[in-house]
């Protein structure tokens, strides 16, 4: 069941009163629904041509703090294969999530470009991930990519290498 916004609004105020949250699944719910303001999402993707093997991840941040992650095999896939990849699952996880304000984090600077349209997509097997990241970035109500150096991406970097590693152990 996805929720509208005008739903997601509603069900927030009723929950937003400590006695309409009488259990812990209501508790639980009303922290998901408040998690839309500053969040932050890290994501990469890692590709080995050789095994043939790719990987993705990413890391949710609220004020500085961890509060979601995933990490998996990606199959057989180019590292920007990867890289988008990574980056539609974590929207698809803030749009779960009912996350409507996304910061986003990426080492590839081909994907920010040309997500942010600066750069064209040119590549034939980029064009549907391109259209596929965009149509699901229209569904938030704000959000923001930003290129970072891998320095900076080191925790959605393990992840993606760590969902590599998961199809190559299998």
């Amino acid at each position: 069941m996805k929720l509208n916004k005008s739903e997601i609004s509603e069900l927030k105020d009723v929950l937003s009163k400590a006695e309409n949250r009488s259990t812990e699944i209501l508790e639980d719910l009303y922290s998901k629904l408040s998690l839309d303001e500053h969040v932050e999402l890290f994501v990469d993707g890692a590709a080995d041509l050789h095994s043939k093997t790719s990987g993705i991840g990413g890391v949710f941040y609220q004020n500085g703090e961890e509060i979601f992650t995933f990490s998996e095999f990606f199959g057989d896939a180019t590292n920007n294969e990867a890289e988008y990849s990574a980056l539609i699952k974590g929207i698809e996880l803030a749009i779960e999530m009912n996350m409507a304000h996304l910061k986003i984090h990426a080492d590839s600077q081909l994907v920010v470009n040309q997500v942010n349209g600066e750069f064209k997509v040119k590549h034939q097997n980029m064009i549907p991930l391109h259209k596929r990241a965009n149509e699901l970035l229209n569904d938030l109500e704000s959000w923001e990519i930003n290129y970072i150096p891998r320095e900076q991406n080191t925790v959605a970097d393990k992840l993606s290498k760590a969902g590599m590693m998961k199809g190559r152990n299998s």
